[in-house]
């Protein structure tokens, strides 16, 4: 037992008598509330079902989470503990044609033993739905997101110290054409992206902004399709450690979307992208994915994915998927099989199961023998949900990540390393409205 586990434990207990006198208050009070509760914050590993909006909601969270390999090392694992205690708010309200809404999270994060990673954080959205009467719609939005980066995530030697990352992002589209056969689309994107620490930040760091547009069409409300030219360029800063590698990407993007029955909706993309680079090598490749929806009941969701993209080509992105790694701009082609399933047990209780694999293949360059470097991640995720009452959400998770790869000697597995981790939390959430 470390020295700080002691001024943790009083903390650990108030977090406890925290959460119980808050179910205790909201059984005494809510328990005849009527309206259910809006989208709320995934917890701490998986999302969770969400219920329909209000105008606006406020609340609060308590999670409570254990890693067995905090920074996802090959040796030497860390294990800890980790609380958020988060300040949420939701938004969702018509305004004659238009609708406004958002989400705020303001989190409060504490380590048992890592003391030093202590930090607060914030996620912050807003975004306006829009039409007119001559067929033209769209939508803009900004969001503003503080965090802890996450360890293991980047395929470097992970970096063990505080290191906030900081994003600042803002998107606009628009559609002419509503409910007929053609359809044109265009749409544009920014973001800013900053470390806290000094070493990270002089290769992360970095500032983007896309443009797209295309056409759609749409020959019967079952079956639709989608062609698209999009521009990204992504810049980045230059440091005492050299000339920092900008990009522009040029992308050709077809789509089609298929209802196939009622329960039953399927979706493909396919992408042709060229990169120019100003140190790494130029490069063109092919990028894609299948996805198909099944609802073979009320009770019961499915969803599989079949996936070819690029991760990190606009630096350490988070992903969809909490439990995959990214890598740093333009390393590797991903290949992945995602699959997830959510079943109402009853009117208060669901399961969530997710299964993830993917493998990374990268560039020649990262090894001076020329071999081709593969890692393989493999995740599985359980998720129960309980909704005691209509404003008050318990979940509990556990998730467990097992990286594999060929990188042999030390130059290598500056890129990629193997490693074992898994994590188990419970989180309750208590609105009001």
């Amino acid at each position: 037992m470390t020295g700080t586990t002691p001024s943790f434990a009083p903390r650990f207990a108030m977090h406890l008598l925290a959460v119980a006198a808050v179910w205790a208050l909201a059984g005494a009070a809510l328990a005849q509330a009527d309206a259910p509760p809006p989208v709320s914050p995934p917890p701490p590993l998986s999302p969770s079902p969400s219920g329909p909006a209000q105008p606006f909601s406020f609340g609060l969270s308590q999670t409570l989470m254990h890693e067995s390999n905090l920074f996802r090392e090959s040796a030497n694992e860390e294990e800890d503990w980790n609380s958020v205690t988060a300040l949420n708010f939701a938004l969702d309200q018509p305004i004659g044609r238009q609708r406004l809404h958002g989400s705020a999270a303001l989190q409060m994060n504490r380590y048992r033993d890592h003391d030093e990673l202590n930090n607060t954080g914030h996620d912050v959205g807003l975004q306006l739905d829009w039409e007119t009467v001559a067929n033209l719609s769209g939508a803009l939005g900004v969001q503003s997101a503080r965090r802890q980066y996450r360890y293991g995530l980047d395929s470097v030697t992970p970096f063990d110290g505080l290191n906030i990352e900081s994003t600042q992002s803002a998107f606009a589209q628009g559609r002419l054409g509503g409910m007929g056969e053609w359809a044109l689309q265009a749409g544009f994107n920014a973001l800013h992206r900053e470390y806290s620490a000094d070493a990270f930040a002089k290769l992360n760091d970095l500032s983007q902004w896309g443009a797209e547009g295309g056409i759609g069409y749409r020959p019967s409300p079952d079956l639709g399709f989608t062609a698209l030219g999009r521009y990204t360029r992504i810049s980045r800063p230059d440091s005492d450690l050299g000339v920092g590698d900008d990009v522009g990407r040029k992308q050709l993007e077809l789509g089609v979307v298929w209802q196939a029955t009622g329960a039953s909706r399927l979706d493909a993309r396919v992408t042709r992208a060229e990169e120019k680079h100003a140190v790494m090598d130029d490069r063109s490749f092919w990028t894609g994915g299948i996805g198909w929806d099944w609802t073979p009941s009320g009770k019961l969701r499915l969803r599989t994915q079949l996936l070819r993209d690029t991760e990190g080509s606009s630096g350490n992105v988070t992903n969809l998927e909490a439990t995959m790694p990214a890598a740093p701009a333009g390393d590797q082609l991903r290949d992945a099989f995602l699959w997830s399933a959510q079943w109402a047990a009853s009117a208060k209780i669901s399961l969530i199961g997710t299964a993830q694999w993917s493998r990374r293949r990268f560039n020649d360059q990262f090894t001076a023998t020329g071999s081709r470097i593969e890692d393989r991640t493999t995740a599985f995720t359980l998720g129960v949900r309980y909704t005691p009452l209509r404003a008050l959400d318990l979940g509990c998770d556990v998730a467990t990540e097992k990286r594999e790869t060929n990188a042999q000697t030390l130059t290598e597995q500056l890129v990629t390393r193997p490693y074992d981790a898994m994590t188990a939390g419970c989180s309750l959430q208590f609105w009001f409205r």
